[in-house]
């Protein structure tokens, strides 16, 4: 997806006029924006480093072509080698280690030595204001960081994910598995998060669960959109064309790619023989190909440079989630577009979004099936919900309007005492 080139001009919060020295630890450069998470990343520091001092620290090689456009928004970068992915005999060995691990495998499989250690490094060089952890899964990391405030921003509950998944696995042994993964998940979850000064969530639903688990100081920063960018374009809407948006080296994504074929799609097909469904995404898998290539009125994309050009051509977008957690920036960026949205309730979980208003909600296969036949035939209602769904984004979703909530909490955070006595301690 290609990056917007909005500026964002906002200033530190009036009331304080503070400019934060902040040290940013996540997995991997936010660059290029070509899946939900990276989106959102990119979207809320490239502004916030118009104002404050951001220092990124993650996995990846600082001479690669996205360190570039990190590096020209103003933002300071430190990397660490990587180790390779595991494969083959590496992940099944990892996988079985993992089981006498108290650390769910997601954390587990990130920590290295020599990244804690340049933690340590890059802290020394302070001074700082705070320390940022962009994803829970980091927040082992945070055990190093000593007199410093600590912000975790918890993109999911990741435990609610693994939950699901192991729900909707086909087999005991994954319904085992993913079920201890997701109470190792939950402990760990639950004991990151009271350790952490302050706590940012995606959704209000969100940040219900983890303050019933006892974490106070939270705050909302939800999802959003660039309005500036994600614009109705001038081009034909292809009245019979479905479009399936969604990265595809995601297992819930490719869950709600397998339900849509093989559940949902068919009864499209049968109520409208003309209807099309294209799928755009990033990484597709080699067995992914060779099925689809043999549904018909299916095309697979795959990874492109700017999804707006398909979006623009698609009648209706479809979002099919059966796992999940957080909320979908494809809907968003969807509806800034002015485009019908047919979702699952999961798919739609924690927008303020409302079932025939701004989009339509279905879960069992047949509903699903009959609103996007519905909407392919009417272009009317498309129009309908697309002009308020626009509306909606628009009013409460901009990534300008987000980056100032992050903002907040960042200050928030940073004036918490530090100094707690042998509480403290984040072993």
């Amino acid at each position: 997806m290609a990056p917007a080139t909005l500026q964002w001009t906002g200033k530190a919060a009036q009331h304080t006029q503070r400019s934060l020295r902040v040290v940013v630890i996540d997995e991997c450069l936010p660059y290029p924006p070509d899946v939900g998470r990276f989106v959102r990343t990119w979207n809320l520091l490239r502004r916030l480093a118009g104002c404050h001092k951001i220092s990124l620290l993650c996995y990846g090689d600082p001479e690669s072509e996205a360190s570039w456009p990190v590096r020209g928004a103003g933002i300071s970068l430190h990397m660490v080698r990587p180790f390779p992915a595991p494969r083959g005999a590496r992940l099944y060995g990892g996988l079985l280690a993992n089981v006498f691990s108290r650390y769910p495998y997601s954390v587990w499989k990130h920590y290295t030595r020599r990244y804690e250690n340049r933690l340590r490094e890059v802290l020394r060089d302070g001074p700082f204001d705070l320390v940022h952890c962009e994803c829970t899964v980091y927040a082992r990391f945070l055990r190093v960081v000593d007199k410093l405030p600590t912000l975790v921003m918890a993109h999911n509950i990741e435990s609610q994910i693994l939950y699901r998944r192991a729900q909707q696995s086909r087999t005991i042994v994954e319904r085992i598995f993913f079920g201890l993964q997701a109470r190792k998940m939950e402990s760990f979850e639950r004991e990151v998060l009271r350790r952490a000064d302050w706590v940012t969530l995606v959704t209000e639903l969100d940040a219900e669960q983890v303050r019933a688990w006892g974490v106070q100081k939270t705050s909302v920063v939800e999802n959003g959109a660039d309005v500036d960018q994600f614009v109705p374009l001038e081009g034909k809407c292809d009245s019979d064309e479905v479009l399936f948006l969604a990265a595809l080296d995601w297992y819930p994504n490719l869950d709600a790619l397998d339900y849509l074929l093989k559940d949902i799609l068919p009864l499209v097909r049968q109520a409208s023989p003309s209807a099309r469904l294209r799928i755009v995404g990033r990484r597709p898998p080699a067995g992914l190909k060779e099925w689809i290539a043999r549904c018909p009125g299916v095309e697979l994309v795959g990874e492109v440079a700017d999804v707006r050009p398909f979006l623009t051509r698609a009648a209706v977008v479809v979002v099919p989630l059966r796992i999940g957690g957080g909320s979908r920036i494809k809907i968003l960026e969807a509806l800034a577009m002015a485009k019908a949205v047919v979702s699952t309730s999961i798919g739609a979980e924690g927008l303020a979004v409302k079932d025939g208003v701004h989009l339509l909600l279905a879960d069992a296969p047949s509903d699903f099936a009959a609103r996007t036949v519905g909407l392919l035939k009417s272009s009317e209602e498309r129009l309908r919900l697309g002009e308020n769904g626009r509306k909606l984004v628009v009013e409460r979703y901009s990534w300008d309007q987000m980056a100032r909530a992050l903002e907040s909490a960042w200050l928030r955070a940073s004036g918490e005492s530090v100094l707690r006595g042998p509480q403290r301690s984040r072993q």
